[in-house]
């Protein structure tokens, strides 16, 4: 059972950042998909990094739980997402209440993983804050992917709907991160990683569609760097 949650753990994975670090690399280096470059460095962040980076360390310690309930986390963001979006089926976010499924089932600490020591209330305060303005945002690019035309390259490439889930995902993985369990360190920068690379990325390409307005972006930012700084573990614990 072990060894075939840290097999599925580590192809997930490793599919998640393949599926996305190299179109944000070819889209800033080159010119022919210079119009996503921000969707694409934005999809490395909210699939490659806070799934893919999440399931990778799963595989390598499935015992650290922390990073797991960041990737189920991102999971349910992405689900929730492809309904709102009428993106669900077309978009291929149906595929992740399957291998959440899938996960949970070949799961080796699946009798720990409920067994939740307490939760971090500096992260789970940040967690909070982050959930208006995430639904605000994800629920504007939702209605652009369900209603944008069909002529939009964006909503041909299910790029709305995709910035919609990495959106939802942060104040659910911020909580799964507040959670007490083993491996909550990683998972802490895992989702402070995430946020504040999310705010620089529409900073930097601040004219690109989907990127956050300066002020929201600025906050973002901030946002993951306290997320590192208040959330890690004390010395002792997980």
């Amino acid at each position: 059972m072990r060894r075939a949650f840290r097999i599925v753990a580590a192809v997930v994975g490793i599919v998640a950042i393949g599926f996305s670090l190299p179109f944000a690399v070819g889209a800033l280096l080159g010119e022919a998909d210079r119009i996503h470059r921000l969707h694409f460095v934005a999809g490395t962040l909210g699939l490659g990094v806070l799934l893919g980076v999440s399931l990778l360390a799963c595989a390598r310690r499935p015992q650290d739980l922390g990073p797991f309930w960041v990737a189920v986390a991102s999971g349910v963001a992405t689900t929730i997402a492809g309904i709102v979006a009428g993106d669900f089926v077309s978009g291929g976010y149906v595929t992740s209440p399957i291998l959440l499924t899938v996960l949970f089932a070949l799961h080796p600490e699946r009798r720990s993983l409920f067994a939740i020591g307490g939760l971090d209330a500096g992260a789970v305060a940040l967690a909070a804050l982050a959930v208006v303005p995430a639904i605000a945002y994800a629920l504007t690019q939702s209605e652009l992917q369900r209603n944008g035309s069909s002529l939009d390259p964006h909503v041909e490439f299910h790029h709305y709907s995709g910035m919609a889930s990495y959106a939802l995902s942060l104040p659910l993985a911020a909580l799964a991160a507040a959670l007490r369990l083993p491996g909550r360190r990683i998972a802490v920068w895992i989702v402070g990683v995430t946020g504040a690379g999310l705010g620089l990325a529409s900073l930097v390409l601040s004219d690109y569609v989907s990127a956050f307005d300066p002020v929201w972006a600025w906050l973002a930012l901030a946002w993951g760097v306290v997320f590192v700084a208040v959330g890690q573990p004390r010395r002792g614990s997980a």
